[in-house]
């Protein structure tokens, strides 16, 4: 069986790293990228089970790019992943979309990554 693949997007090289390592252990198959463009980039080339969506980055913010998944995409599942309150994507359609805190516990990202893909 193939291992669920997972689309990190974070502007934090640190907060990729761990959320890969995390991920990896879960025996997911990940890809991270440090912006929007490049999310998108990755989306156009590849299938990916899940986007794990950081909401508070530089120049293209997450939810400029979930608008954008959103219309190229509209079935792809996004985590979002915020440090910030909730109220940032509140007006978003969440048909296919979850949010987990930042930060986050091993246990918590394996539970939600678990129930999602």
């Amino acid at each position: 069986m193939e291992s669920p693949r997972v689309l990190v997007v974070d502007d934090d090289e640190a907060v990729r790293a761990v959320t890969r390592e995390m991920l990896r252990r879960g025996n997911y198959e990940v890809e991270c990228v440090g912006s929007g463009p490049a999310a998108l980039g990755a989306l156009e080339a590849e299938r990916f089970d899940l986007v794990m969506l950081d909401v508070g980055m530089p120049g293209m913010s997450g939810a400029d790019v979930y608008e954008v998944i959103r219309q190229h995409w509209p079935d792809q599942k996004v985590l979002f992943m915020t440090g910030y309150a909730e109220e940032e994507i509140k007006g978003l359609d969440h048909e296919f979309t979850w949010v987990l805190p930042k930060p986050f516990k091993l246990q918590a990202l394996n539970d939600t990554v678990a129930a999602i893909v």
